[in-house]
């Protein structure tokens, strides 16, 4: 008997010992945080000759198991609705059962809607992933397949103390009623004066109603500002007409319309004590159709729903402010059929898709900058500075991707004449400058801002041109509310790298330092995703190179050409990515970065140690796997150029140069286009080519075998290519 007891013993420790060893363990807090789960093949339609089936992405919040009863999910290759139901959890054993009632929404597009339910089983597979399987049906058929999950952070981040709102409590959007007393009395130093000053001046300005941003809106909120920081209600009263009839105003497409919505928004919110309740009630049924617009889009050429186009950003950044500037406003403000927290959740989820889908880790936009920046201080900046205030959550959080935006633009500004412009890229080959930084500096981290305010001094400030970047009246407002008091500026040294690198969208940014107009900034980009149905150009592996106060590499004109860009030339160049293989950076801005594209490889380096002998040394390799075949290398430029058998010399004002050197192909057809001011290079096999900036004398280039394997000395630097990268020696 003690035998077999023995041995029954023996047994369940055995069984518990492998039960251990093959069942997950899960913490508690298994389920917290935001949780995005992809169930394949969850949606089906029928398309001309077949059913076809789409994965959907489902949204929700957890904290310690206990999740939110709302779920949204969005299905991009379905439609661009959003989709709202249900959602229970239930726990069994090392399990989690979900149990969601979906509503699938139409949209312009497809009208087809109908009722989703899925229950989904999930397990850990590690911090941040989930794995399971569901089964459900979707308008009368069963589904079946694979779930995924992952856990992230919750974004935007809820701020540790928050004050709800309170029902009719305006001022709410770009600063809460207790903030009144603070800014008045911010009005009267002397930055505050100035700035106050510039609105004055932007409140003389032509009031437009028409064109591709008008300022109706911005002119409207200006006044009311100025109204209620000298309780002046003449200005509210010019405001109020201004207001009504760019509400009575017909706009071509919702591109025109989101400024104007923005304006009038914060004008209803800073107007509200001055306006009465009539004129309250038109603006606010007003404010929630528009929101309502602006959400379901037009189908019709003047609209883009997709998630990372500047459109989605414009409109749905207007339709969240307007959101905020009504919600908790009294019975009857607007048609009770208009659900303002349902407009305002859906223009929070379309903002989160294209931060994440358009904007790169550091910064950098795929549509451009022209076409990237814009959206910002049209509409997103206000829907974010509104989302901190009314509802008490932080898009800017620290090393976010918004929190990098002014960060990146102050690492590739050079001053020009008066004048801050950055090596661009993307259509229009311009961004808005001061307006940029007047309007973003409230979403600046606190740990950025002190570099960022040494840049916006220096350009714009009282160290600068003293326009403060104000070009409207919505700059002015921004400024003068989110200008730091009382701020230590720092050198940007003290606080970036000079050596931006946004991993994601494969942009990599050179800088040697922050002085004046002789700075050098080089920059190529990698374009590792083509995302169609938006703003893309021919740019994959395009470099720009600025210094000495020369504009050497820059953009072509703004059209989708690829002799427009300084890349190599191919059939398909709008849609060619490049994957990064390599990277290097040095602390004085140097760096190294080489990219894999489908059929050849560039290699991009950048040297300002001066052991070449030169401030400026850029070195630039591409390697083809049909390295028999021709090929077309381009760079456009803005100077005077020479062509002389393998080189070409481009000569600046005040004696400043740069000589590049075809070290490969040896047989090279290499031109100037003088029309287009683009130098064109022909040649068969790999492209090997050395560029030295100088004011100096032009420094001897020695070379020992021209091939892509050569070793290539200037001064004592050498350079040579290997491993699919350049690299930098001493001799």
């Amino acid at each position: 008997m003690l035998k077999y007891r023995f041995f029954i013993i023996i047994i369940f420790i055995v069984y518990w010992i492998v039960l251990g060893v093959y069942t997950p363990t899960l913490s508690n807090n298994f389920l917290s945080e935001k949780i995005s789960i992809v169930l394949e093949k969850a949606l089906w339609r029928k398309s001309s000759k077949e059913i076809t089936y789409q994965d959907i992405t489902l949204d929700l919040i957890c904290k310690n198991n206990h999740c939110d009863s709302e779920i949204w999910g969005f299905a991009s290759e379905f439609n661009q609705a959003e989709h709202q139901g249900t959602v229970t959890l239930t726990k069994s054993h090392n399990q989690w059962i979900l149990q969601v009632d979906l509503m699938i929404n139409p949209d312009h597009w497809l009208l087809l809607s109908g009722k989703a339910n899925y229950q989904i089983e999930l397990t850990k597979k590690n911090d941040k992933v989930l794995v399971g399987n569901y089964q459900g049906n979707f308008n009368n058929k069963l589904l079946q397949g694979e779930a995924s999950g992952v856990i992230k952070q919750i974004y935007p981040q809820p701020l540790t103390y928050h004050k709800p709102i309170q029902p009719q409590e305006h001022p709410r959007l770009l600063f809460r009623k207790d903030d009144l007393p603070n800014i008045r009395k911010k009005a009267t130093t002397k930055i505050g004066k100035q700035i106050f000053n510039k609105l004055e001046e932007t409140l003389n300005q032509t009031v437009v109603y028409d064109g591709y941003v008008p300022n109706a809106g911005y002119y409207a909120a200006g006044q009311c500002f100025r109204a209620l920081i000298k309780e002046n209600s003449k200005q509210a009263d010019q405001a109020w007409t201004v207001a009504q009839k760019a509400i009575n105003t017909s706009y071509r497409r919702l591109f025109e319309l989101s400024p104007v919505v923005t304006g009038i928004a914060i004008a209803y919110d800073l107007c509200y004590s001055y306006w009465d309740n009539n004129n309250r009630i038109s603006v606010s049924n007003w404010l929630a159709q528009q929101a309502q617009l602006l959400i379901d889009g037009t189908p019709d050429r003047g609209w883009n729903p997709t998630a990372w186009s500047n459109w989605n950003a414009r409109a749905r950044g207007a339709a969240g402010l307007a959101a905020l500037a009504i919600l908790k406003e009294p019975e009857g403000y607007f048609s009770p059929d208009i659900d303002i927290e349902q407009l305002l959740t859906i223009a929070k989820r379309n903002i989160i898709r294209y931060l994440e889908t358009a904007i790169g880790d550091k910064g950098f936009g795929t549509e451009g900058d022209h076409y990237t920046t814009e959206p910002f201080i049209l509409t997103l900046f206000p829907f974010f500075t509104a989302y901190y205030h009314v509802k008490g959550e932080n898009f800017a959080t620290k090393n976010s991707n918004l929190a990098w935006l002014l960060p990146h633009y102050l690492m590739r500004i050079i001053p020009r004449d008066n004048s801050y412009p950055i090596p661009s890229y993307g259509r229009h080959r311009h961004y808005p400058g001061g307006s940029l930084f007047a309007m973003g500096i409230g979403s600046v981290p606190v740990n950025f801002l002190p570099g960022v305010m040494w840049g916006f001094d220096h350009y714009w400030g009282e160290n600068g041109d003293q326009s403060f970047g104000i070009k409207n009246s919505l700059d002015a407002i921004f400024l003068l509310v989110n200008y730091p008091k009382n701020l230590k500026i720092k050198h940007p040294s003290k606080i970036f790298y000079k050596v931006l690198a946004d991993e994601k969208k494969g942009f990599y940014v050179f800088r040697n330092q922050w002085k004046n107009k002789n700075d050098f900034v080089a920059s190529i980009y990698g374009k590792r995703e083509h995302l169609n149905k938006s703003w893309s150009f021919p740019d994959a592996g395009s470099f720009r190179i600025w210094g000495l106060g020369i504009n050497w590499a820059i953009a072509g004109k703004s059209q989708k050409k690829p002799e427009n860009e300084n890349i190599i030339i191919h059939k398909n160049a709008n849609q060619l990515i490049m994957q990064p293989i390599y990277f290097d950076s040095k602390k004085d801005g140097s760096g190294i970065v080489s990219l894999q594209g489908k059929d050849w490889l560039r290699s991009f380096a950048v040297d300002y140690s001066n052991i070449s002998g030169v401030p400026g040394l850029f070195v630039v390799v591409d390697q083809f796997n049909d390295s028999q075949n021709y090929h077309t290398w381009v760079m456009n430029t803005q100077e005077n150029v020479k062509i002389d058998n393998n080189t070409f010399m481009i000569k600046g004002h005040g004696n400043a140069t740069m000589k590049g050197t075809f070290i490969t192909p040896q047989n090279i057809n290499l031109n100037y286009d003088a029309k287009n001011q683009r130098i064109i290079a022909k040649g068969k096999g790999n492209f090997f080519v050395v560029m030295t900036v100088q004011k100096t004398n032009i420094p001897n280039l020695k070379i020992i075998n021209s091939s892509l394997s050569s070793q290539v000395q200037i001064g004592k630097r050498i350079i040579t290519f290997k491993d699919k990268h350049i690299d930098f020696d001493i001799d």
